[in-house]
């Protein structure tokens, strides 16, 4: 098992629990970023555990037991692309570039006389 990846991916579920359950902070400025939707994979719900609404069925489909009554950190996955790890590219969504992160350009070599 690879304890930096489960590490990882208990902190996206605790920081996605905080952030809908306990500050109620407005996701939508998080969210504006998210692109694409929902594939219905299941992948989501088997990071670190498998949640127990997950049902999947004999063709290897997933679907939640409570779709329409799920958790609020539930909806808000993904919400950052860092909640994405581990998911080797199975998820729908994908997300903008966060200009607040892009690189800091190199400043030029000084000139050396």
């Amino acid at each position: 098992m690879d304890w930096t990846l489960v590490t990882l991916q208990l902190r996206g579920k605790t920081r996605r629990f905080v952030r809908a359950s306990l500050l109620r902070e407005d996701p939508q400025p998080l969210l504006a970023r998210r692109h694409g939707e929902c594939r219905r994979c299941g992948a989501c719900c088997k990071i670190a555990f498998r949640c127990v609404f997950l049902k999947t069925d004999q063709e290897g489909n997933s679907r939640c037991r409570i779709y329409g009554l799920r958790f609020t950190q539930c909806r808000l996955f993904p919400l950052r692309a860092e909640d994405q790890v581990g998911l080797e590219r199975q998820c729908g969504y994908s997300f903008a570039a966060d200009p607040a992160r892009a690189e800091i350009p190199a400043l030029p070599e000084p000139a050396l006389d």
